[in-house]
């Protein structure tokens, strides 16, 4: 596996006003696609920190998979079903069915990445053919003061 691209963006760590209608992963993903020298769009896989509902539809949208506000609706109209979505999303289920690991989410979200490249997910959600993975986390108080990391993993 390569990485063909990482960006990280803190949030508000000086405090102040708070804008909470975007996550770090607006900045993180951003950097990590230009980096990469790819879009949203060309990722076949993507493996997203998700401790409510409301973190996955804020963090598809800020790192460009769908425009702000349509969160519900890209997702609501299948795009994250493995087989059949645009873009095959947490097939370990998650941090919303698999809990969270001690703080190590971060890593469950680069290692089911890496299964996806290798073609060594669980066959029932293995994305054929996976070349490029994003994984994206995030730590602190989602919307507020947080930090947030985008890796663009590359199969070779």
């Amino acid at each position: 596996m390569k990485i063909k691209g990482a960006g990280e963006a803190t949030k508000n760590q000086e405090g102040g006003y708070i804008d909470l209608t975007y996550s770090g992963a607006r900045f993180s993903g951003q950097r990590a696609f230009e980096e990469a020298g790819v879009k949203p769009s060309d990722i076949q896989y993507a493996s997203i920190y998700d401790s409510f509902t409301i973190t996955v539809l804020m963090q598809l949208e800020d790192l460009g998979f769908c425009e702000k506000g349509q969160g519900g609706r890209f997702v609501s109209d299948g795009n994250l079903i493995s087989g059949t979505g645009k873009l095959p999303f947490n097939t370990d289920g998650g941090g919303l069915c698999n809990n969270h690991p001690a703080n190590r989410g971060g890593m469950t979200k680069v290692i089911e990445a890496v299964r996806q490249l290798r073609g060594e997910a669980h066959p029932a959600v293995q994305v054929k053919d996976c070349k490029l993975a994003l994984a994206h986390g995030t730590g602190g108080l989602l919307g507020t003061r947080h930090g947030s990391a985008t890796v663009v993993l590359e199969r070779e």
